[in-house]
């Protein structure tokens, strides 16, 4: 009784029926697994069928009952206290669900049961074992809820929240989790598939139900990674997209095997090729998404990831979770190797089939890597000072990968499964050819000189032509645009290559401090720092920054500085000009603001305008007695604070005088006059650290500025590549489920079961 007096009975309970549907669920699938139920008609079947919909809307309920907490602000709820507060928007208040460890796991299984019910509709005759697998990774998830309820009840109900951390406090908060967590949740999908037909050890057409999920999936990730990667780019400040973090590689690791999934699934479809290694790479995409959940929330990267969350005590559960998963499936796939039927490569060397193989080893190698970078930490653990690697070399290990790739894309658009000759190839690529080699030359006009990059160019708009070449050939044809989504998202890569070798590589940074209304020259441009603007509303402090090019018309950009009101944090986001060509980047540093005012310790100098400022010490007998004496005997006191003002070269003592009525509480501040005009006035003392605080008047004193000025030039193929990619691979995953639909269609007209 005492536990359930801590626990916020609606949502604690929706969650243990949850568990005792989804329980159900898979003992009715094992039961029509038993008894052969491939149909609507088996009671087995129905029983499990309406036990998954009562578990879905479980969770679904779970999370209605959040949200609803989080929306009328009852802090009784320890997990609304810790995420939200009476000064969030609603918008922000919305997005609390997922800001922390409980609300991610909890959206992540409420797209996991959504999902589960478009996979139960969709599965064909293979639904009992694919949805008794795929309820068992959701059953996973759940666990770890039920061991970290977010429905426990705080002691006393606070007045206010804690509030959400200053960095989420952004537009991208309230959808890029989301979308996350859908990819996540997508990842599952194909693994149920492939799990469940080595257990059935039916290993006939399961991938071409398992292929448009798997397209589905890529592209959620992707959608999510690309939104990630912009609003780190827009919100951060320190003006990249893409910092390799711990975070950032638990999504790009999945995606990348998913890439791999895609593409093998597409050879076994088409010409009965990878039939072993798809479910491999299915394996691999679901343990990877596991893993990186383990590394950035059990707590092990907490020092090294400023994304990761602390271990809440689930460490043991996302082991378990991990270890089960893994040794689930790397049992069925060694058990059912051998039994897998499969046809010997027999395929030339310049054949589709080739270079998809070699494709698919180098992109593994790239996953492979970027996984042993990101496990450095626990790697190193054990070590006397645990480690972890730098941007630098996931940049050099990954730049060859990513041309070996470009040159690949570039030649699959011409090569036949049953093999191409080089002559027959460099025939068709001539045009590609000739527009690579234009752009290499443009790019050494442009001051590119470095040799590798200069092939990475041509390798890069080589892909991009070629495959450029191979949509608009597609589009021709019978099935039109709808057939060209994977040499599209091909297209897409070649783009974004050329985006990030520019952006990153080319990129063209200056650090310069503006005086308020003085103008100042930086890289061709003249910037002029105009006023401060103070916060209005919910619009945060920012300052107006005029810059003016040559010819051009001047525009203003606002940078923005302000102080977290709840944790006294300040914060910098930066103004971005975009341009077809280049991104103009400014991220405020400092601001002063130009008050007269200085705090120093004994020794200790400062500067306003063109008067510095020493303070020498405390001189306790400047009202004529001893202070510390007329303090004891209740008198009133006189402190004086010895200084050295330096003003043209010439250097003058002063004493500026601090006097205390204990009786009263009464201070008096008298100003003391500044060699060549002005005053100074001691507005504190600090009797701890033995520093004083002075107010000058009568000097002029401007606002400063500092800011980093970047230019990006062609970032916007970046963010271009990426759409085009997902445009592609959106019109292939309508594709393969139409494909679908239609095998069904003709194996129902056949009287014999789809497959």
């Amino acid at each position: 009784m005492e536990y359930l007096s801590h626990i916020y009975l609606p949502g604690a309970l929706a969650l243990w029926c949850a568990v005792l549907f989804g329980i159900s669920a898979m003992w009715g699938y094992g039961l029509a697994l038993t008894s052969g139920a491939s149909s609507g008609d088996s009671a087995s079947l129905s029983f499990a069928r309406r036990s998954y919909g009562f578990f879905a809307l479980s969770i679904a309920l779970a999370a209605a009952v959040l949200s609803l907490l989080l929306m009328m602000r009852d802090f009784r709820i320890e997990y609304v206290y810790q995420y939200s507060g009476m000064d969030l928007p609603g918008y922000y208040q919305f997005a609390a669900f997922w800001a922390g460890q409980k609300g991610s796991f909890l959206i992540w299984l409420f797209w996991g049961t959504m999902l589960g019910l478009l996979v139960r509709r969709t599965a064909g005759p293979r639904e009992p074992a694919v949805m008794a697998v795929y309820t068992l990774t959701l059953m996973g998830l759940l666990f770890i809820l039920v061991r970290e309820n977010p429905f426990v009840m705080l002691g006393k109900t606070p007045m206010d929240g804690v509030g959400l951390n200053p960095l989420l406090q952004d537009n991208w908060m309230v959808i890029h989790p989301p979308i996350m967590f859908i990819g996540y949740a997508a990842s599952a999908i194909p693994f149920a598939f492939a799990m469940a037909a080595l257990w059935r050890r039916d290993y006939d057409g399961w991938a071409a139900r398992a292929f448009p999920w798997a397209l589905g999936g890529f592209l959620v990730l992707g959608t999510a990674i690309l939104m990630g990667g912009y609003w780190a780019y827009k919100t951060l400040g320190w003006g990249g997209y893409w910092g390799w973090d711990p975070v950032e590689n638990a999504s790009f690791i999945p995606w990348i095997f998913g890439t791999v999934l895609i593409h093998g699934l597409h050879m076994e479809r088409s010409q009965g090729r990878y039939r072993r290694a798809n479910y491999l790479f299915t394996f691999l995409m679901y343990i990877s998404v596991l893993y990186g959940t383990f590394l950035t929330r059990s707590g092990v990267l907490a020092d090294f990831s400023v994304h990761s969350f602390v271990d809440l005590g689930i460490s043991g559960y996302l082991t378990l979770l991990l270890g089960g998963f893994f040794l689930l499936g790397l049992y069925l796939i060694v058990t059912r190797w051998r039994e897998i039927p499969t046809r010997p490569n027999e395929d030339p060397f310049l054949s589709r089939g080739t270079f998809m193989v070699l494709a698919t080893i180098t992109l593994m190698i790239a996953a492979l890597v970027i996984t042993a970078g990101t496990s450095a930490p626990l790697l190193t653990r054990f070590m006397k000072d645990p480690s972890q690697v730098g941007p630098s070399f996931y940049n050099k290990v990954n730049l060859p990968i990513a041309m070996l790739v470009a040159f690949l894309l570039a030649l699959v658009p011409y090569l036949t499964w049953k093999g191409t000759s080089a002559r027959e190839i460099g025939r068709k690529i001539l045009w590609p050819l000739v527009f690579s080699a234009a752009t290499v030359a443009a790019a050494a006009y442009w001051q590119v000189r470095d040799v590798f990059h200069l092939v990475f160019i041509l390798l890069a708009s080589l892909a991009l032509a070629a495959n450029f070449q191979k949509t608009l050939a597609k589009m021709r044809g019978a099935g039109g645009l709808r057939d060209a989504g994977g040499y599209l998202a091909h297209v897409g890569v070649g783009v974004i290559l050329l985006g990030i070798i520019a952006s990153s590589g080319y990129d063209v940074s200056t650090k310069v401090t503006l005086i308020q209304g003085q103008p100042r020259e930086v890289d061709g441009m003249t910037l002029t720092f105009k006023r401060f603007i103070p916060r209005q509303g919910r619009e945060k402090e920012r300052m107006e920054i005029e810059v003016a090019r040559a010819g051009q018309k001047p525009f203003l950009v606002h940078p923005k500085l302000f102080m977290n009101d709840r944790t006294r944090q300040v914060m910098a986001n930066p103004d971005i000009k975009t341009s077809p060509f280049q991104d103009l980047y400014v991220s405020p540093i400092d601001f002063d603001p130009g008050q007269p005012r200085l705090q120093l310790a004994k020794g200790e100098s400062g500067r306003v305008g063109d008067v510095e400022v020493r303070f020498t010490g405390f001189d306790l007998n400047a009202g004529g007695t001893n202070a510390m004496a007329s303090m004891a005997a209740g008198q009133p006191v006189t402190i004086g604070a010895t200084l050295a003002v330096t003003k043209d070269g010439r250097t003058a003592p002063l004493t500026a005088l601090y006097k205390l009525n204990p009786a009263s509480g009464q201070v008096e501040t008298p100003l003391a006059s500044l060699p060549g005009g002005g005053a100074v006035f001691v507005s504190g003392i600090n009797a701890t650290s033995g520093a004083v605080q002075l107010e000058i008047s009568g000097i002029p004193n401007a606002a400063k500025l500092s800011v980093d000025v970047t230019r990006k030039p062609l970032i916007q193929m970046v963010w271009g590549g990426l759409y085009v990619i997902l445009f592609g691979g959106i019109l292939a995953t309508v594709q393969r489920f139409r494909q679908v639909r239609i095998s069904e269609r003709v194996a129902a007209a056949q009287q014999r079961p789809p497959v």
